[in-house]
């Protein structure tokens, strides 16, 4: 109850929609100056979280952190890596085949994860996610994507239980701890998080970042009309950071 308020909280378009009612609560109520006070405060409020310079400020102090692996740049490409995926999503319906159950964000960290295990022979992949309501679990949504995509059953561990990204490093460390170099394969803004929870239990990952938010030229981009993906975009880093800091004082 106390972490599902916090997230409600924190959200920028939350802040805003209770904003926008306390100044229609202030009009109702014929409290001019108030009223006066919450609208300024609530139109300044939506330019600031709907308009690119906050969040492309938040988004880039996360992305910017870490790049994708190059491969060439390895240390040993030989080494027998272990490529973990960490859960970003999925859905269920006995209609459709696995990778259609999978979120863009999941499917985007899979196919990252595959580009890797292509090109270094000797890997594995470790494939991590629980399910919320019903099998199957995320996890197994993810290798039977990976198996369609023609990666050998062979290749692939799975992650059943844990449900989010310290109880994902955790879990790792448990099963599997110092045996082989990992690669942590999950989205760009949520990098810096997942590094801190996989060091936190002694494992020291190579990133690889996918589904970057910025990308060239709207990395820079400080000006602009006000948008919803704005408020997305600052929605999500305000979200990363905040898992950040509650990680660093709680755990």
């Amino acid at each position: 109850m106390l972490i599902s308020s916090i997230k409600f909280f924190i959200q920028p378009f939350n802040i805003f929609g209770i904003l926008l009612l306390l100044a229609v609560v202030g009009v109702l109520l014929k409290r001019r100056r108030l009223s006066r006070w919450l609208i300024l405060v609530t139109g300044i409020w939506f330019l600031m979280i709907s308009t690119p310079f906050l969040p492309n400020l938040l988004i880039n102090s996360l992305e910017d952190r870490y790049e994708p692996v190059r491969v060439n740049n390895l240390e040993d490409p030989g080494a027998e890596y272990y490529i973990v995926v960490l859960g970003g999503g999925h859905g269920y319906d006995d209609r459709l085949p696995s990778n259609a159950l999978l979120s863009l964000n999941a499917l985007g960290r899979l196919n990252e994860a595959i580009r890797l295990f292509k090109q270094l022979p000797n890997s594995n992949l470790v494939l991590s996610g629980y399910s919320s309501s019903h099998p199957p679990t995320q996890a197994e949504i993810l290798q039977k994507t990976a198996i369609l995509l023609g990666i050998s059953e062979k290749a692939t561990m799975i992650q059943k239980e844990p449900g989010n990204t310290y109880e994902e490093a955790e879990d790792y460390a448990k099963n599997y701890g110092h045996s082989h170099p990992v690669i942590l394969v999950t989205s760009a803004t949520h990098m810096p998080r997942a590094m801190w929870a996989f060091r936190h239990f002694g494992i020291e990952p190579i990133p690889s970042p996918t589904n970057y938010r910025l990308k060239g030229s709207w990395k820079r981009k400080w000006l602009g009309v006000p948008s919803m993906s704005n408020i997305e975009n600052l929605g999500v880093g305000v979200y990363e950071y905040a898992g950040i800091y509650w990680y660093r004082f709680t755990k």
